[in-house]
C-alpha cells in the first residue's frame, strides 16, 4: 500500500503508526507495515498484563514509561540526531533510538492499544505526547525517557529547541491532528535532505508533504525548488503555479520564479 492508498482509506490517519511507515516508505527496505504492527501488538499484550489493578491512570502511565524506556530501552538519539533512520519506526524499534516525534508516535500507539486516550503535541522544535484525562492533559517527553512535562518543562524544551527565538505559551500544549503529525514527521526528513542537497530524496519528501496537506501552498513551492535543483524546469513551473493559486497572500519569490520560467 502506498501513502496515497493509505490516505484514501484512512484520511484522518487514525492508524498513526501504520501511517508513519507509509509516510517514509521510500527509505524502507520492507515497506509492509505488518511486521512492525505485529510487534506493537505483542508489546501491548505484554504490557496489558503489567497494568495496575484496580485501575489508576498515574500508575498506568508509569508502567507504560517503564515498559518502553527501561524494559525495551527506547531512547532519544542525541549523538546522531539527524540520522534519517531516527524517523523510521522499524529502524527505531530495531536500533532502540529515535527522534522525539518517532518515539512519541510509538508511545501514542501503544497507549491507545491499551485503551488510553493518547495524543501528540507539536511544540516548536520538539514533539511530545500526552494522555487526555478528566483533569486535563498529562504530558510526557518520550525523547527523554517519558519524563513529565508541565508548563515550566515545556517552556524549557521550546527555549532549548529554538535557541530562545520562540516564547512558550500554554496554548502550545494543544493536541495535534494525526495527519499533521505525519506531515511533521516527513518535514523533518525533507529539511534534512535539503540541507545535505540530497535532491532525489527531497523530491519524494516534498511529494509526500503535498499529499498529506494538498491545500497548503508550501509543499508545492518546496517541490518546485527541488525540481529546479534537479534541472526539471517545466515541472518546477507547474508546481510554482499551483503554489501561487493556493496562496492566500502573494509570495513574491514564487511570482518571480513563475515569470522567469515562463520567459524561458
Amino acid at each position: 500500500m502506498s501513502l496515497h492508498d493509505y490516505l484514501s482509506r484512512d484520511p484522518e490517519c487514525g492508524a498513526l503508526a501504520e501511517g508513519a511507515i507509509h509516510a517514509v516508505s521510500p527509505l524502507l527496505e520492507e515497506t509492509d507495515p505488518a511486521p512492525t504492527l505485529e510487534l506493537l501488538d505483542a508489546w501491548a499484550f505484554d504490557l496489558a498484563g503489567r497494568m495496575p489493578l484496580p485501575w489508576d491512570t498515574g500508575e498506568a502511565l508509569d508502567a507504560l514509561n517503564d515498559f518502553l524506556f527501561r524494559t525495551h530501552g527506547l531512547r532519544g538519539d542525541r549523538q546522531h540526531y539527524d540520522d534519517p533512520r531516527n524517523a523510521l519506526l522499524p529502524q527505531v524499534l530495531a536500533r532502540k533510538r529515535g527522534l522525539p516525534i518517532a518515539l512519541s508516535i510509538l508511545w501514542i500507539d501503544i497507549a491507545r492499544r491499551l485503551g488510553l486516550d493518547a495524543v501528540g503535541i507539536g511544540l516548536p522544535g520538539h514533539f511530545i505526547a500526552a494522555l487526555r484525562t478528566p483533569g486535563g492533559l498529562l504530558c510526557v517527553d518520550p525523547f527523554h525517557g517519558g519524563r513529565a512535562v508541565g508548563d515550566e518543562e515545556a517552556a524549557a524544551l521550546v527555549h532549548q529547541a529554538t535557541g530562545g527565538r520562540v516564547d512558550f505559551h500554554p496554548g502550545m500544549l494543544r493536541p495535534a491532528p494525526h495527519r499533521s503529525i505525519l506531515t511533521r514527521l516527513v518535514r523533518n526528513l525533507h529539511l534534512r535532505f535539503v540541507k545535505v542537497e540530497a535532491w532525489d530524496e527531497a523530491l519524494w519528501t516534498a511529494t509526500h508533504l503535498l499529499m498529506l496537506d494538498p491545500e497548503d501552498p508550501l509543499p508545492y513551492k518546496e517541490r518546485a525548488l527541488v525540481h529546479l535543483k534537479r534541472g526539471a524546469l517545466w515541472q518546477a513551473l507547474e508546481d510554482f503555479k499551483v503554489a501561487l493559486a493556493k496562496a492566500r497572500e502573494e509570495d513574491p519569490e514564487v511570482t518571480r520564479w513563475v515569470k522567469k520560467l515562463q520567459q524561458q
